[in-house]
């Protein structure tokens, strides 16, 4: 039985990109991961055996939003609980430092949203949410520029 340990804030741009090409996630370039894991406000990576096979990231204001990235589990240690671990060190991170009523919001992987469910999360739309909405930047359909007019 392997042991799993959890590093706090220890996420790299070297961890970071291969974990997620191993569940093929898009690529960045190391200029991007490293801007990016800088205003990470919190991170956690699962070692075993001192090899990196589950990481997760925590982004937003660190009061009253937060939203969960990059919950990775490398294929052949899928199932085996490192998944579980990482959320529930994120959901702790967030319970202490989030204020009352903080939103806390992710986007599922497809065929990953039972597991979100037994966090807390919901499936939106609901009550009065809308559907989530996303886009990628240069790819169909992405944000070019918008004409405001004038209004008289």
């Amino acid at each position: 039985m392997s042991l799993f340990q959890v590093e706090r804030n220890a996420l790299t741009p070297e961890i970071y990109a291969t974990l997620r090409k191993t569940v093929g996630m898009k690529e960045f370039e190391t200029e991007y991961v490293e801007k990016a894991l800088r205003n990470t406000l919190f991170s956690v990576v699962v070692l075993e055996n001192e090899k990196p096979v589950g990481i997760g990231r925590v982004i937003g204001d660190g009061s009253v939003a937060f939203f969960i990235k990059d919950v990775v589990v490398i294929p052949e240690k899928q199932g085996q609980g490192i998944g579980k671990l990482i959320m529930v060190e994120i959901m702790e991170y967030i319970k202490r430092e989030g204020a009352p009523n903080a939103y806390v919001g992710l986007m599922s992987l497809k065929g990953k949203e039972e597991f979100y469910k037994k966090f807390g999360f919901h499936i939106r739309p609901c009550n009065n949410e809308g559907n989530g909405m996303t886009q990628y930047l240069g790819e169909c359909g992405s944000y070019h520029s918008v004409k405001i007019e004038n209004e008289k």
